[in-house]
C-alpha cells in the first residue's frame, strides 16, 4: 500500500499533481507536503491506505447494532458526551 500526496499548482492553470511514497515513508511524505505548501501549491493533502490497518476498510453503516462484518458496535456520542444541559444560565 502507499501514501499519496496530492496538490494543485495554481501556476499550471490549476493542474492537479501527486507523488507516491511507500507505506513506511511517512516522514518523506510529510516533508513533500510541507515543501509543496512553501512553494505556494493549493489543496495540498495526504491520503493513505495502510496494509496493516485495523478493521475492514469502507465501513459505511451500522445496521442492527453491528458493523458490516458482524462485529457489535456500541459506541454512542450521546452516551460518551453525557446528557445535554438545558436551561443552564452562564
Amino acid at each position: 500500500m502507499t501514501i499519496m500526496v496530492f496538490w494543485v499548482d495554481p501556476n499550471e492553470d490549476g493542474a492537479p499533481f501527486c507523488a507516491e511514497f511507500g507505506e513506511n515513508l511517512l516522514t518523506q511524505a510529510l516533508e513533500c507536503t510541507e515543501q509543496r505548501r512553501k512553494e505556494g501549491m493549493t489543496h495540498v493533502c495526504i491520503s493513505s491506505q495502510q496494509s496493516n490497518s485495523v478493521g475492514q476498510p469502507g465501513v459505511a453503516s451500522i445496521e442492527n447494532g453491528k458493523t458490516p462484518d458482524g462485529h457489535a458496535y456500541e459506541w454512542s456520542k450521546a452516551h460518551r458526551a453525557g446528557a445535554a444541559r438545558r436551561g443552564r444560565k452562564t
